[in-house]
């Protein structure tokens, strides 16, 4: 029998951003992470999943300085990942009070 999963605590259409190319998903925020599902493969067991307790900081940022939907994650270990999203200020927001916990 299939187990029913809980819906995450909150889910934007978003994307995730080298600096050049964008790759359409949805980024979600779970319990105790942070998850980017690619909507090219949702099929697949293809996801960037980021431990909240691996997370250092989390700032927005300007899109080729125009538009304040950037949003970069940036890890304990260093590593930084970028999204572009409607809605990034609130998404901090939420973001920013779980990690507080």
């Amino acid at each position: 029998m299939k187990q029913i999963k809980p819906p995450p605590l909150h889910a934007y259409p978003a994307h995730l951003w080298d600096g050049n190319h964008q790759l359409p998903g949805t980024l979600e925020l779970w319990e105790k992470q942070l998850v980017f599902r690619f909507t090219n493969f949702k099929d697949s067991h293809l996801n960037l999943t980021i431990q909240l307790d691996d997370i250092e900081t989390v700032e927005e940022f300007l899109i080729y300085n125009i538009a304040r939907n950037g949003l970069r994650v940036i890890g304990k270990d260093g590593k930084t990942d970028a999204f572009v999203l409607e809605g990034s200020r609130f998404f901090k927001q939420l973001l920013d009070a779980r990690l507080s916990r």
